[in-house]
């Protein structure tokens, strides 16, 4: 295999320390995450319904919040929103690590859980937008491959860790995520540059929140829902909407369905999520190479469809081997999916309002995620044991997913 398949090609200097802050802030966030659901399930023995309700709130409320974060960073930078949600997330896992040491109580969780949700949904379109301003349509696909390679490198190291940690005591998992969270703000903070006046060169941008009067800046609600007026890019924000209903899946349900129902430990949970992570660091850039410019909508369709029958193998599962299996079709239709919806999302956003438009989709992403583990939640509350309805359910949402990527790429894709 040769070996511009595997890394990747020239990108701005300020886009490889975007990389290299998305490898180590989620390591972080990986640490901690796939554990959560077990935390409120085996410790604090809420149902798995209720897990997924408050799961999908703070997701919802944060993604909401997030629109407000994208209209910042169109008007004063995406490094400045960036920065100063790593700086948050930094200072609430903290606080959060010493709670649980000291207290084991649902209602700091759920706070915790809303904070984190609004923090991270100011980070992801910012950091998406931050590509786009950089990186030209040629090579948008590729970058946004390097990025989803950055993540996964996190999530390749950090469940491991995680599992261990969490072996020992939850809040520990807390105090290390904090900790990668400082250093990927020093990082960000220290070694890039602002996007918008590098693609704008010769107009300075504002790296201030506060107007002259030390007044919050106005966002006009009317301006921010404008999106919904661009028909073509809010159909594919719907059809992309069920997809990111399986995607949601894949942290808290295959979780508790993992544990719990085919009965791997938490230490295989953790090497079933780095496999996950590893395979994307490994095969990413050159499953991304694979996927020529402008026919995302093809991989598209073609990756919810990998995905159906991913989570549909799940059903069949009776041990951590086979978990294996199904992790790796999942994990592939991941890869095939995740660049291909940021890069064609991007294109359809118009470029002065580039925050604006992926803060849009982001909250139907984040939708999505929230609903997915409600559901979720739902269908393991509803079905006992290893049901092959709970996936089967899934896989036909999947299917969903393919049949309108396709009359998409019919109606819209020769335009």
């Amino acid at each position: 295999m040769s070996k511009k398949f595997l890394l990747p090609g020239r990108f701005p200097g300020d886009i490889c320390v975007l990389f290299l802050t998305s490898v180590i802030s989620s390591i972080g966030f990986s640490i901690t995450m796939p554990y959560m659901s077990l935390y409120l399930n085996n410790v604090l023995k809420i149902p798995m319904t209720i897990v997924g309700l408050i799961l999908m709130s703070a997701q919802v409320i944060g993604a909401t919040a997030g629109l407000y974060g994208g209209e910042i960073s169109d008007k004063y930078g995406r490094k400045f929103i960036m920065v100063r949600s790593l700086i948050g997330r930094f200072i609430l896992f903290i606080i959060i690590g010493f709670v649980i040491m000291h207290w084991h109580n649902i209602y700091s969780m759920v706070v915790f859980l809303i904070a984190n949700s609004i923090l991270f949904s100011f980070y992801i379109p910012a950091s998406q937008a931050y590509i786009a301003d950089l990186a030209d349509e040629e090579r948008r696909l590729s970058a946004y491959g390097l990025l989803r390679m950055g993540g996964n490198l996190g999530w390749a190291l950090g469940p491991a860790v995680g599992g261990l940690l969490a072996s020992v005591d939850y809040a520990y998992l807390f105090f290390v995520t904090a900790f990668c969270m400082l250093i990927a703000t020093v990082v960000l903070l220290k070694f890039s540059r602002e996007s918008l006046s590098l693609r704008n060169k010769g107009r300075a941008v504002s790296p201030i929140l506060f107007n002259k009067n030390n007044q919050v800046p106005a966002i006009n609600l009317r301006e921010i829902f404008s999106v919904v007026y661009d028909r073509k890019f809010l159909a594919f924000t719907l059809i992309s909407f069920s997809i990111f209903i399986v995607w949601g899946q894949l942290v808290s349900p295959l979780s508790i369905y993992s544990v719990n129902r085919v009965g791997i430990t938490k230490s295989q949970l953790g090497i079933l999520f780095s496999i996950n992570g590893f395979m994307v660091v490994i095969f990413q850039y050159f499953i991304t190479s694979l996927i020529p410019n402008k026919k995302e909508l093809n991989a598209l369709w073609l990756g919810s469809l990998i995905y159906g029958f991913g989570y549909l193998s799940l059903g069949f599962a009776y041990n951590f081997s086979h978990l294996v299996i199904s992790m790796v079709l999942i994990t592939i239709a991941e890869m095939v999916i995740t660049p291909s919806s940021q890069s064609y999302a991007s294109k359809l956003a118009r470029a002065e309002n580039r925050g604006r438009y992926l803060a849009f989709y982001n909250l139907a992403q984040t939708f999505g995620w929230a609903f997915g583990p409600l559901l979720g939640g739902i269908l393991l509350d509803t079905f006992p044991g290893r049901s092959i309805f709970i996936w089967l359910i899934i896989c036909i949402i999947s299917i969903c997913s393919t049949i309108g990527f396709l009359i998409f790429k019919d109606n819209n894709e020769a335009s």
